[in-house]
């Protein structure tokens, strides 16, 4: 669909390994009080992830969009790895492009909420950003439960991605965004990451700004 380009797919963290056993644990979990999450009551946020970019990747197969994820099937890649992969491939084509998804979490477990993160600076990054939260916002309008998602914009209100020195933004060769996708130690909120109608909408925005920046 878009000659001599590329989107690389990250997952944040690991996955289950073939035992069952969650392989970033014990980070990047929370085990909750009630509900049914992953095995038992327990949200793996890799786990997570990794539904996410799994739906994502399948629609961009049906445009035929070039892709490569940078995270493993369960192995949480070290976010060097992750890096090096996006750079050396990135030198392949003329244009491409990072989507690294998350979900977010925060004591006392009580933040809730949709955001985006973009290296320091005035950068691409940004115009892609702007354009993911847009149609974020617009299509929680068209999905089951999708208004129950809060959207959070930076503490002043004035912009739509808040920026962070996170490794994979800053050493990234090209555009690359994070993606905050609620917060899984939330009760609320990780009940609506569950709901598959959700997990659609979070996927078709990411394939959406994906055509979107790529068509610019």
């Amino acid at each position: 669909m878009f000659p001599n380009t590329i989107v690389f797919i990250d997952a944040g963290h690991g996955g289950l390994n073939r035992a069952g056993e969650y392989t970033t644990a014990p980070s990047k979990m929370f085990r909750h009080a009630r509900g049914a999450f992953h095995q038992g009551s327990n949200f793996y946020e890799g786990v997570w992830n990794r539904v996410v970019t799994n739906q994502v990747m399948r629609k961009l197969d049906r445009f035929g969009i070039t892709y490569l994820p940078l995270h493993h099937d369960y192995l949480d890649n070290s976010l060097q790895h992750r890096v090096d992969m996006a750079n050396w491939y990135g030198t392949k084509f003329a244009r491409s492009l990072v989507v690294s998804t998350h979900a977010n979490a925060s004591v006392p477990h009580t933040a809730r909420g949709f955001e985006i993160y973009t290296s320091p600076g005035t950068t691409e990054s940004d115009k892609v950003a702007s354009i993911h939260w847009n149609n974020v916002n617009l299509l929680r309008n068209f999905y089951p439960k999708g208004t129950q998602i809060t959207m959070r914009t930076t503490p002043s209100g004035s912009q739509h991605d808040n920026e962070a020195n996170f490794f994979i933004l800053r050493k990234t060769n090209m555009p690359a965004i994070l993606i905050e996708h609620l917060f899984f130690d939330n009760f609320e909120d990780a009940t609506l990451l569950m709901d598959d109608n959700v997990v659609d909408l979070f996927a078709e925005a990411q394939v959406r700004t994906i055509i979107e920046y790529f068509n610019a």
